[in-house]
């Protein structure tokens, strides 16, 4: 006859394995919602910085200002992905040149050739007169601008897609020679 101590053999074993997948799936869950918030932070800065950057550089350092924007201002070429998140990239950060005044910017094909120029239009109340510049984050190519895809890493086999935010700064220009 089978004693009790002898039914229970193993017990704790399959009990330790539910409580563990539970909470391995719980820590995972905490983990990629932590990586959710440092991409979502990450999509911010970097259409803040190119904003900012464009706005003091002016025409003609796009590609800089997108390399920079994803904290590598070294590269001259190819693809650079933000330092831990792949989906962001320098092809990810758009860069317009607007002008109008603000609440009804419209964004220009091909800005003036350079900030004398552009200062001149403006002064002359000639097209183009650059007075804005606007840094979105969104699929490269894309018109209208379409959300970034996120794919979680921590959960792998899961077909779960996210889409970041699109987000948009716009700064008015500085050294580039809109009027103050």
């Amino acid at each position: 006859m089978a004693t009790t101590k002898s039914l229970q053999r193993g017990s704790s074993t399959v009990e330790f394995a539910l409580v563990a997948a539970l909470l391995l799936t719980l820590l995972f869950g905490i983990m990629e919602l932590g990586r959710i918030f440092l991409v979502w932070n990450a999509a911010q800065e970097v259409t803040r910085r190119a904003a900012r950057n464009a706005a003091i550089l002016g025409f003609g350092f796009t590609p800089f200002i997108q390399y920079d924007a994803v904290l590598n201002p070294e590269a001259t070429s190819g693809t650079i992905a933000f330092p831990g998140i792949g989906e962001i990239t320098n092809w990810t950060v758009s860069i317009q040149f607007m002008t109008g005044t603000f609440g009804a910017l419209t964004a220009i094909s091909s800005p003036p050739a350079s900030a004398a120029i552009n200062r001149s239009n403006c002064a002359q109340g000639l097209n183009p007169c650059v007075k804005a510049v606007q840094a979105t984050l969104c699929v490269p190519g894309s018109d209208p601008c379409q959300p970034v895809s996120y794919l979680p890493t921590v959960l792998p086999g899961t077909s779960l897609q996210l889409f970041l935010p699109v987000s948009t700064v716009t700064l008015p220009l500085e050294s580039a020679g809109a009027p103050g």
